[in-house]
């Protein structure tokens, strides 16, 4: 439904209260054009309402009863989840449920999935899960080192 209406449906802008020329709406938006980075955040913003906003769902690392943490800088999204199963799978559900609402693709195999005090058996086993690629610490993240150390 989405699709046909941007395929039929045509706009036009006023500029100093003068109507432009009309233009026919199309499905593509590029990057770099000046509405980009805030439909951007209205995307991002759907995401961290979808992780957080749930009764069910991962918890925060550190305060019982919050849910998980969601950090998000410039095209990044760090969202930080306890490594038991259930929470792994659930997170992977609302991935793909946010996929599906906003005709976005996530790419996994650019994702990264880092563990921290997860046996390596463990930790595959999550990542086959995923479908997204082990790394390890240290890890930069906005031009910041984070280590184990």
């Amino acid at each position: 439904m989405v699709a046909s209406l941007l395929a039929t449906g045509k706009i036009a802008v006023l500029l100093n209260s003068v109507p432009r020329p009309w233009m026919q709406c199309r499905w593509v938006l590029r990057q770099g054009e000046p509405i980009s980075p805030y439909l951007f955040l209205v995307i991002t913003d759907l995401l961290h309402r979808m992780v957080v906003h749930q009764e069910v769902g991962p918890l925060h690392l550190l305060i019982d009863d919050l849910h998980c943490a969601v950090i998000q800088y410039a095209d990044d999204t760090l969202i930080l989840v306890w490594t038991e199963e259930d929470q792994v799978q659930w997170l992977k559900q609302v991935l793909d449920s946010f996929a599906a609402a906003t005709g976005l693709h996530i790419n996994y195999h650019e994702s990264t999935f880092v563990p921290l005090h997860v046996d390596d058996g463990h930790a595959a086993e999550l990542v086959a899960k995923l479908g997204c690629p082990v790394a390890s610490f240290p890890q930069t993240y906005p031009g910041l080192s984070f280590s184990t150390a």
